[in-house]
């Protein structure tokens, strides 16, 4: 039985969805984020970029690599860019404090931070000794010193470091409501198999999909971003949750799906907009990370659920799947 003790594996990591949707939908529009467009080839030679500039300058497997960003496409970059070169992603809330987020970049070990030009204030009395800083202009084009960044590296992609499906992947950060932000490891395999959840559990997807980037990339919305982009889906990232906004993303693009928390959600349900709205597009909203008044919720179904679109309930982190009943 020899000959069978090498059998041949390849270890699961979502960061091949995106290499498969650029073989697949190279000209399909990818991402759109004002008035730019990324298409599929395009946003898997960015994320290359990312992935071979930071071997460049000096990243080493399962380094940590902080974003301090917004809802922009360099954040939505990360969740692909920095597995693939092998690093650990530590995205950051960017409703954090100073202090706080200070305290993650010294628990997460961070030796890479790349903050939004907004945000750089938050950072400028840390100690950042030890931390490459690479400010994020979001311009899309040179002169933004994360763009210059980009430029460093090679738009093909990086020889793989994998070796291990259970490797570390990210390191997610709760608010820190009862204490100090908790650091939450998220694996390779963790989150495909939390991909596949998506489509057992919520929804069948294909290239006629969007997925609308309300809340912030930088937590759950980032992370539900990879079952649409595996099925070569339509990217729409805005800047900040927005209730006027959504409306006009629903009404102008087809089959409309986003996670909201409770809060959003609530939000959206009340807004005196959404009683004239066209939903028509709007297919799947699924929230969780905490409960909802039932009041709120019954207001969801009666406001949407009767324009025929599918309210589903996502367990407390990154898990896709229904509640019970």
């Amino acid at each position: 039985m020899s000959e069978f003790r090498h059998v041949y594996r390849t270890e699961l990591s979502p960061v091949s969805f995106l290499t498969r949707s650029a073989y697949v939908f190279p000209d399909k529009i990818a991402v759109v984020h004002g008035a730019r467009r990324y298409t599929y080839r395009e946003l898997a030679e960015r994320v290359n970029r990312l992935a071979s500039a930071l071997r460049a300058v000096g990243l080493a497997k399962h380094d940590r690599v902080a974003f301090l960003c917004p809802n922009i496409p360099a954040m939505l970059e990360a969740h692909f860019g920095v597995p693939a070169a092998g690093g650990v992603l530590v995205a950051i809330n960017t409703r954090l404090s100073s202090e706080e987020i200070g305290y993650i970049l010294k628990h997460s070990g961070a030796r890479f931070l790349f903050v939004d030009a907004e945000l750089e204030p938050l950072v400028k009395s840390l100690d950042l000794t030890g931390v490459r800083v690479v400010r994020v202009d979001d311009t899309g084009g040179p002169g933004d010193p994360y763009e210059d960044f980009l430029a460093g590296g090679a738009s093909a992609p990086v020889e793989s470091w994998l070796e291990n499906e259970e490797e570390m992947l990210a390191i997610n950060y709760t608010s820190g409501t009862t204490g100090r932000p908790k650091g939450a490891v998220l694996t390779h395999r963790n989150l495909l198999f939390a991909n596949q959840c998506y489509y057992a559990d919520i929804d069948l997807l294909d290239e006629r999909d969007t997925h609308l980037l309300a809340a912030p990339v930088s937590h759950g919305a980032g992370l539900y971003a990879l079952p649409f982009l595996l099925k070569g889906a339509h990217q729409i990232v805005l800047p900040r949750f927005d209730v006027p906004a959504i409306l006009e993303v629903v009404k102008r693009h087809r089959r409309v799906s986003l996670f909201a928390a409770p809060t959003m959600l609530t939000r959206v349900v009340h807004a005196p907009e959404v009683a004239a709205a066209d939903l028509a597009n709007l297919r799947t909203i699924y929230y969780g990370g905490g409960p909802m008044y039932v009041a709120d919720l019954e207001r969801a179904l009666q406001i949407l659920v009767s324009n025929e679109l599918t309210l589903e309930t996502c367990c407390t982190d990154f898990w896709f799947m229904r509640a019970p009943g």
